[in-house]
């Protein structure tokens, strides 16, 4: 199917959005010391909260999109609440509650846009062009992750509750979509067409690759969501300002990786992955001796520009797994098992924080030789279908 620039646009909007579920993270020290009353680990569910509510948003996205929902449809629905939830605490936080009930709104609304991107991209597209255009969604995700992140911390500079009127550019994709968007072939349309459509089962690996990347999602969210309080309160170098500076940088080696995905891809094939996991190591550890706001901007930066790249490559590996009418499906089985283990992040920092006694840097080190030891385990282990193997 032929895809005019402004379809492809209408894709691009979602993405541009998909990584909205980071926009308050540079207020969250902010958000900290407008309710002093509360323990930290409990206002980090202003962060994780959404991650909790994606997963049976998702999970039911992927099971009705494209056959029994149109995609436009549901994506439509998921911008409405995406702006209702994420915008809503600014003007209704009488009290931490109110404001963890919009963010479960927020949550759901995400929940149906994150698997809808790629999941268009894996209906409309094979092969490396699939591969160039899933780099490109993330290098979108990533600059609208820059550009919302921004936001946020700008605006929680002036006040904190300002942070949530950061989630406005949902609006705008909202229109893109809705008047742009053009919808994939359905297995219904191929059943009228002529075309007998067999159930597939999913695959096994599809939950073993998600589950994977989900455990990686646990370990880098601790230095997402730490990231103000480690500038503010460990190293003494920066508030939420540089916060969201420091953080966007994150988004900018993504952005970066998006743009670099398909050509290294096309190369090392496999290889990918070490240089993946190493190389956030590598930012990791750089984090963690800097003493000050350079460094650790730089690690960030290195962090975002090879760890980032896991996600269009995760996309990638399911899509040789799953037949394609599965693709939204498989989507949605990443995107929820990626954001169980991002709000089981909450109580990954208490637990990695109490073995060392530091609950900003200690999940930092955990996620340092995390990272190595996967890093180094598919140097020796191949994880592409057997009979695609030879050719990666």
């Amino acid at each position: 199917m032929k895809l005019s620039k402004l379809n492809i646009t209408a894709i691009m909007a979602i993405f541009f959005i998909a990584m909205g579920v980071g926009t308050i993270t540079p207020a969250i020290a902010n958000i900290a010391a407008a309710y002093p009353e509360i323990p930290f680990t409990t206002i980090i569910l202003a962060s994780t909260l959404p991650s909790l509510m994606i997963i049976p948003s998702t999970l039911i996205t992927g099971a009705v999109a494209g056959s029994k929902v149109k995609y436009k449809t549901l994506t439509l629905l998921g911008l409405v609440l995406f702006v209702i939830g994420g915008m809503a605490p600014a003007f209704f936080n009488e009290s931490f509650n109110t404001v963890l009930l919009y963010r479960a709104i927020f949550g759901i609304g995400l929940g149906i846009i994150s698997p809808l991107g790629n999941a268009l991209i894996m209906g409309f597209f094979e092969g490396q062009k699939r591969a160039n255009m899933l780099g490109a969604g993330s290098f979108v995700m990533n600059i609208g992750g820059i550009v919302l992140q921004f936001l946020g911390g700008a605006f929680s500079g002036i006040s904190w509750e300002l942070c949530f009127i950061a989630h406005f550019p949902a609006i705008i994709s909202f229109f893109i979509v809705l008047f742009f968007l053009k919808e994939p072939k359905s297995a219904r349309d191929q059943e009228v067409s002529g075309k007998a459509v067999k159930k597939e089962k999913m695959p096994l690996s599809v939950y073993v690759i998600s589950t994977i990347f989900g455990i990686t999602m646990m370990l880098i969210y601790p230095m997402l969501v730490n990231m103000s309080s480690i500038l503010s309160e460990v190293k003494q170098i920066g508030d939420s300002t540089g916060s969201a500076v420091v953080l966007s940088m994150y988004t900018v080696g993504g952005a970066i990786s998006g743009i670099l995905f398909g050509k290294l891809y096309e190369k090392i094939k496999r290889l990918i992955i070490p240089f993946m996991f190493v190389g956030g190591a590598l930012g990791i550890g750089i984090i963690i001796l800097g003493s000050n706001l350079l460094m650790v901007t730089i690690g960030v930066f290195i962090v975002g520009l090879t760890y980032l790249m896991s996600m269009p490559f995760t996309a990638m590996l399911l899509g040789m797994y799953a037949h394609p009418s599965q693709s939204a499906m498989a989507m949605s089985i990443l995107m929820a098992i990626m954001n169980a283990f991002a709000f089981i992040s909450t109580y990954w920092i208490g637990f990695t924080g109490s073995i060392t006694g530091d609950v900003y840097m200690g999940p930092l080190y955990a996620t340092f030789i995390g990272f190595i030891v996967i890093g180094v385990l598919f140097i020796f282990v191949n994880p592409y279908p057997k009979e695609k193997a030879t050719l990666q």
